[in-house]
């Protein structure tokens, strides 16, 4: 390749506040257009904003999770420009005194460890909803206006599409964890601008910088990423030069198009807010913050590896939150970290989905899987008796106690001999072609086995009493 990219992002998280950044207006996704709005987020004539505190709150725990520095002094600005989503014709942001700046996030491409250092992040407002309908006219919503962001602007350190969409992912999960944000894209939760140039290997002078928008996942990104790389290097092999400016990505078409030139900072024309004062917060104040941040997630990877759970499947547990703290919540009760991570990833995840969205809402708590799998492990159940017990539940047929009743009784109501010579009787012809080295269909056997005794037998007892059938037959 004879190029190489020089790759930026600029990330705004809608922080998780009850109330907007500058009123008491609820920060809701949902509501009704237009409902939640006041004079202060519809920028009337003579509203004053006050600041959100627990937007503040939020900000800060992001800042202090990539190892940034929390400015104790920070002031908002007036960025000027016009456009319908902005009642006020100005925006209140940051600009140069930021809440923090600095720190870094670090993360593996291929195994190789990287590192992409943040040059600043802002406390600033939303602008509002623009909503295009099919005559063509565009409609507004306001409830978004003033809902507060934190814009996370990274310093060019990425390399390529790819590390650009490993940092993204890696960074939603450490903002979701911590809950200051949701981080869902497709309610706008989480956006991202990315600024990209391109140049030839071994020139020194950088390329010109061309920004990306409309980007609405972590795979759009990518891919606009890897459109516009490819896009720059063919205007320059041509000889041509990149023009600077500001392109909106068409995920239908798979392209990037003209959006207008980029602007530079002096073209907003940024002065300091005067209906707002510094933003002067105290060390207690800081101090408790940082205090009240939960376990990171690569904290929490690096405890469960020292339980002795491998690296990978510690990963997958650490992706979700709400999965992590299930697992913890099980370990309480049945200490054996390897089997109850690899049971949750490979089989209880599936019903989890099905039956509750995530760990948070399942309706298996930790501590009833905990004690089915020790009933598991004292042999009282088989595995397929447990999950048996497990479905039943979730299918409302039954509590736990009532639905492990028929196997936790001394004598069970069947035999699994009789039971099995029915089985082999009925399955002749399954019989005959394991006789004849179509070993697989013992499964079909057992299964038959299973479904005669209600998934109450024991499937090892069950296969050992075929086979031995099957051979003296």
């Amino acid at each position: 390749m004879k190029y190489e990219a020089k790759i930026g992002l600029e990330i705004h998280f809608q922080l998780k506040t009850k109330t907007k950044l500058f009123c008491r207006c609820k920060s809701e996704h949902d509501a009704s257009p237009n409902t939640n709005v006041c004079p202060v987020c519809l920028g009337l004539p003579g509203a004053l904003p006050t600041i959100n505190v627990e937007a503040i709150r939020k900000g800060i725990s992001i800042i202090k999770a990539l190892h940034g520095e929390i400015h104790r002094v920070s002031r908002f600005y007036r960025k000027n420009y016009f456009y319908p989503d902005l009642p006020k014709g100005y925006q209140i942001t940051q600009h140069i005194a930021s809440l923090g700046e600095g720190g870094y996030l670090s993360f593996k491409v291929d195994g190789v460890e990287r590192e992409v250092k943040i040059e600043r992040m802002n406390i600033e407002e939303e602008a509002a909803r623009s909503i295009h309908v099919k005559t063509g006219d565009v409609l507004l919503d306001y409830n978004r206006s003033g809902i507060p962001l934190l814009e996370v602007t990274t310093h060019p350190d990425i390399k390529s599409p790819k590390e650009a969409r490993l940092f993204l992912e890696k960074l939603r999960n450490i903002v979701s964890y911590i809950g200051a944000s949701g981080c869902d894209m497709e309610k706008g939760e989480m956006r991202v601008d990315a600024n990209i140039s391109v140049k030839k290997k071994g020139d020194k002078e950088d390329g010109v910088r061309v920004e990306l928008k409309n980007l609405n996942s972590i795979r759009a990104v990518e891919d606009a990423l890897e459109f516009e790389f490819r896009r720059q290097a063919e205007v320059l092999e041509k000889g041509e030069k990149v023009v600077k400016e500001t392109r909106l990505w068409d995920e239908f078409k798979g392209e990037s198009r003209s959006m207008r030139r980029k602007e530079e900072s002096h073209d907003y024309r940024f002065f300091p807010e005067p209906d707002l004062p510094e933003l002067v917060l105290s060390k207690e104040f800081v101090d408790g913050v940082i205090n009240k941040l939960p376990e990171l997630p690569e904290e929490r990877i690096k405890r469960y590896m020292n339980m002795g759970i491998s690296e990978e499947i510690a990963v997958q547990l650490v992706r979700d939150r709400n999965m992590a703290d299930y697992f913890d919540e099980v370990l309480k009760w049945y200490g054996e970290p390897e089997e109850v991570a690899k049971v949750m990833i490979n089989e209880l995840s599936g019903l989890v989905r099905k039956y509750g969205e995530n760990y948070s809402l399942f309706p298996l708590k930790a501590g009833d899987f905990a004690e089915l799998l020790k009933l598991k492990k004292e042999g009282k159940i088989n595995r397929n008796q447990m999950f048996l017990v497990i479905n039943r539940f979730l299918e409302g047929k039954g509590t736990l106690k009532e639905l492990l009743s028929p196997f936790l009784s001394k004598e069970a109501d069947f035999s699994l001999e009789e039971v099995v010579d029915e089985v082999l009787k009925e399955g002749a012809q399954l019989v005959e072609k394991y006789r004849a080295g179509k070993t697989g269909v013992l499964g079909a056997l057992i299964g038959m086995v299973m479904k005669k005794t209600k998934g109450r037998a024991d499937p090892k007892q069950a296969r050992e009493l075929l086979l031995r059938k099957i051979e003296e037959g």
